[in-house]
């Protein structure tokens, strides 16, 4: 399948220290203090192989962040302007929506067929911020489209607790291609807000209702 993928540099800004975290896993909590000359291209790459609690989804729509934006962008020594969590090279993208192609044998509440999107924060769940409820803090976090290839390509997988079922918006709404489109500029912010409401009123960008 195609992706697009973004290469930088590990090259430890003058000046920054290395946390533990990111001398031990090669993740930069902030990236503007580690990735130098940040390159993104299309690239020919294999379709994920999901485990048995994952899914693999075929992408629909994927929107384009301001932080997809920030990590092409560079300052004049060469380091890219994203602050914040990063490992690379990386697929990014981590708003999209999209359907499932391939459920793993653990997998119970979602099928094939089904459309989904995703949280883009992949939280353990087990570390002490985790349980008390700081999951943005997790101490082994994973991010689609950051740490972990995203969505900027024909396929990406996702473990099934972090989707989010949208079968029921196409009820509501009618227009199936619309929705894909709209699911991801809306995120999880407005997802629960449409996915209750009887007919919620939405725009996006050249979307409507």
């Amino acid at each position: 399948m195609k992706g697009l993928l973004l290469e930088a540099e590990w090259k430890v800004r003058r000046g920054h220290k290395l946390a533990r975290r990111e001398k031990e896993t090669r993740r930069a909590l902030n990236g503007s203090n580690i990735w130098k000359n940040p390159e993104l291209a299309i690239r020919e790459v294999p379709i994920p192989r999901i485990d048995s609690d994952e899914v693999l989804i075929r992408v629909k729509a994927c929107g384009v962040c301001g932080s997809d934006v920030h990590m092409c962008e560079v300052d004049s020594d060469g380091y890219m302007l994203f602050p914040g969590h990063s490992r690379f090279p990386c697929i990014i993208g981590h708003e999209f929506s999209g359907q499932i192609e391939e459920v793993g044998e653990n997998v119970k509440k979602l099928r094939v067929g089904d459309m989904v999107t995703a949280e883009a924060m992949n939280w353990c769940g087990e570390c002490l911020p985790c349980r008390a409820g700081m999951v943005n803090q997790c101490e082994n976090l994973e991010e689609i489209g950051f740490t972990i290839n995203g969505a900027f390509a024909e396929f990406v997988s996702a473990k099934a607790k972090y989707c989010c079922k949208i079968n029921t918006l196409v009820d509501t709404y009618d227009d199936r291609e619309k929705l894909m489109m709209l699911v991801p500029w809306s995120n999880l912010r407005v997802l629960p807000i449409m996915l209750c409401l009887p007919k919620a009123k939405v725009s996006s960008p050249g979307v409507t209702w």
